[in-house]
């Protein structure tokens, strides 16, 4: 260990002693995106030793600056404890009888499995019950579960969603599948892909994650955090596999892929077929740091009250399943970019001439790839009463790569948050644009929505990702998603234009300040269904 450590702090002590400006710096932002997207660091997955490290020098950033920490036991850092499960890649088995005939799906060709959190062996079998989307949205006045009876059965649902559902609203009540069919008495989920989740995650790329470890956190009792042990067994499978199976039960599933498309509704129904699942687990437990720190507001009453800015430190780490020579995913943009941001938002917080009125709390959070879990931790568990946290301001993946004066802020047409952010963008030559993608709905899909499930109103902040950049002076937000995310070459190496980050860092700074000063409360809009998901 101690060539590494010398390693590391060959590389920690020149960054430690850039001089201290008041304003947002070029060479400071470079300096921050020149450890935390090293390869040294490994990719930072989450309870590795290179996020470690990060963890560390956020925290040393932080107490350099004088940001007071606001982790656990007058530190920086609030421990997450996790359970990580990896699944033994010879043992997945699935195999659908109809009285004599039985048909065995291939792992790794036509069938995915994932770990179980659970269990290290786990099998189960029982009939098969098509449950359409597996669905419940009694606020979409929408359900998947009449009429049919999934008591000790293994549910087959469709990876979609209703076309004709809000994108964010749908999106979330997708999340929810588990909870439904536990719900419902299931034991089991099968989930058959289709046309349009193969366009937005395809099952040959979902291969390269197989091996990639399940990971939950526990509570304070040492739970697995939605676990869901009654659901015993579960699978993917190809849209080829899925036609396979419907066709053992007499079923046509073209024929239910283009009810989807005319937006007809789908008949949940008994597919008398039955299914045995099987697999084998190993279960690990670790930890990994949240990294938290607070300036505290001017103003005696407002004070009580906080913004919380967040950014994920943790990537995807080493690809295991990658042909490709360097396989570190180093993730300059996702998210040593937002993590950097962050910090010179700090700085800029604490070398203010006037303090924010309200205070602000900055969230270094960690397994945002597992599943936006640390901050899922922090907002279950938050080191301030959760009813006092007013606002969050999400950083994830701004990529740094092109110039643009107009902001997207998802989520921002949901609360009183879009005002403030659109005229304090418009003071800053900036523009506020509209969601380009809503079927993406990338609103509920990183860290702001922990907050926002405890009612907390939040917006993510990224440049526009509708400019069009030539590729020739800097690499445009469709090249970076389509050759550069979740892989190795999301590192230094991109045209990373850091008098750009520098001005993305002021903007960002100018929003969270307006925030905290504003004398009015954030709140939710009164027809937001999301107003609707605090704790009562």
């Amino acid at each position: 260990m101690k060539p590494f450590k010398s390693v590391l702090a060959a590389v920690l002590l020149p960054l430690l002693c850039i001089p201290a400006v008041n304003a947002a710096s070029p060479e400071r932002f470079k300096g921050h995106m020149m450890l935390l997207a090293d390869d040294l660091l490994a990719g930072r997955d989450t309870g590795s030793i290179g996020h470690d490290f990060a963890s560390l020098y956020i925290a040393s950033e932080l107490q350099k600056m004088g940001v007071q920490p606001a982790g656990d036991n007058g530190s920086y850092y609030q421990v997450v404890p996790f359970k990580q499960s990896t699944l033994d890649m010879e043992s997945p088995k699935m195999v659908v009888s109809k009285d004599s005939d039985s048909i065995e799906f291939e792992f790794m060709q036509n069938m995915l499995m994932s770990a179980d959190i659970n269990r290290e062996s786990s099998s189960v079998s029982g009939e098969l019950v098509f449950a359409g989307f597996g669905i419940d949205a009694p606020y979409l006045n929408y359900t998947d579960y009449d009429g049919i009876d999934l008591t000790g059965k293994i549910a087959v649902i469709l990876s979609d969603r209703p076309h004709t559902f809000p994108s964010e609203e749908g999106s979330h009540f997708r999340r929810l599948i588990s909870d439904s069919q536990v719900k419902h008495g299931a034991i089991g989920t099968i989930v058959v892909s289709t046309p349009t989740s193969e366009k937005v995650s395809p099952f040959e790329k979902r291969k390269l994650y197989v091996k990639t470890p399940t990971t939950r956190w526990l509570d304070k009792e040492g739970e697995v955090h939605n676990g869901y042990p009654q659901l015993q067994g579960g699978a993917l499978l190809s849209i080829e596999a899925g036609k396979q199976l419907f066709g053992m039960a007499g079923m046509d599933l073209a024929a239910i892929y283009e009810k989807i498309e005319n937006n007809e509704p789908l008949t949940s129904m008994p597919m008398g077929l039955t299914a045995t699942l099987e697999k084998k687990s190993v279960l690990s437990e670790t930890t990994s740091p949240n990294v938290i720190g607070v300036i505290e507001g001017s103003d005696p009453l407002l004070k009580n009250e906080f913004i919380i800015l967040s950014a994920h430190s943790d990537h995807i780490g080493i690809s295991k399943n990658s042909v490709l020579k360097d396989k570190i995913n180093n993730g300059a943009m996702d998210n040593a970019s937002g993590v950097s941001t962050l910090l010179e938002i700090a700085h800029e917080f604490h070398h203010a001439k006037e303090k924010p009125k309200r205070s602000i709390i900055f969230t270094f959070v960690t397994g945002e790839e597992k599943g936006l879990l640390g901050s899922e931790y922090y907002a279950e568990y938050p080191t301030v009463p959760i009813e006092n946290i007013v606002a969050n301001v999400n950083l994830d993946m701004p990529i740094l790569t092109y110039r643009t004066n107009e902001i997207i802020a998802f989520g921002a047409t949901h609360s009183s948050l879009e005002s403030t952010v659109s005229s304090t963008l418009l003071k800053n030559e900036m523009k506020l644009i509209d969601d380009p993608m809503p079927e993406q709905a990338i609103f509920v899909r990183s860290d702001q929505f922990s907050f926002v499930k405890q009612g907390v109103p939040a917006v993510f902040l990224v440049p526009s990702m509708a400019t069009e950049v030539k590729d020739a002076l800097g690499v445009s937000p469709q090249t970076f998603l389509a050759k550069h995310y979740h892989m190795p070459s999301d590192d230094l190496n991109l045209p990373i234009d850091y008098e750009w980050a520098a001005q993305f860092v002021e903007i960002n700074y100018a929003i969270a300040r307006d925030l905290a000063n504003t004398p009015e409360r954030p709140s939710w809009n009164s027809d937001s269904f999301f107003a609707t998901l605090g704790k009562k």
